[in-house]
């Protein structure tokens, strides 16, 4: 299944789609919405995806721990149908339905100007650099990261 796929299942609330990749279970934009909402706190990564030309809202969790979601889910009124890589839960009942796209502003990550601190006391530049985890990184990802930050700099001047 692709992208565009998920993307307009997910538009559906009435069901809830449950997509799972790899060893985790992923959910996107209003589902993933309503899952963080009412079931499981989960961080949402928002993404710009060119193929479906849009920003993407996803979360996703372990498979390891698809037993404890399904009892919640089911403790909704949920009924849960299960394929190879989907789970599809129908009939929950949602304590809490924000506007999507109120949701998806507060979902964006709040910039800070480069060289005006952040409500941590730190720039922009200089969480950047705290969170670039270099001892996992190639030499090239590194250079693309410099680079990253000087071009930063420069549009900012």
């Amino acid at each position: 299944m692709n992208t565009r796929e998920k993307i307009d299942m997910a538009a559906n609330t009435a069901l809830l789609f449950l997509h799972q990749e790899g060893i985790f279970y992923k959910l996107y934009n209003q589902q993933a919405m309503l899952f963080t909402e009412n079931i499981k706190t989960l961080q949402i990564k928002v993404k710009f995806i060119k193929a479906v030309t849009q920003t993407v809202y996803s979360c996703g969790f372990p498979a390891s721990i698809i037993a404890d979601v399904k009892k919640q889910l089911t403790a909704r009124g949920g009924m849960i149908n299960e394929s190879e890589k989907l789970l599809t839960v129908a009939n929950l009942n949602w304590e809490k339905q924000s506007d999507y796209s109120q949701w998806c502003e507060h979902q964006k990550p709040q910039e800070v100007p480069v060289g005006q601190k952040s409500a941590t006391g730190l720039t922009s530049i200089e969480k950047q650099i705290i969170g670039f985890q270099v001892m996992r990184k190639t030499p090239m990802d590194a250079m693309n990261f410099i680079i990253g930050l000087q071009e930063e700099l420069q549009q900012r001047q």
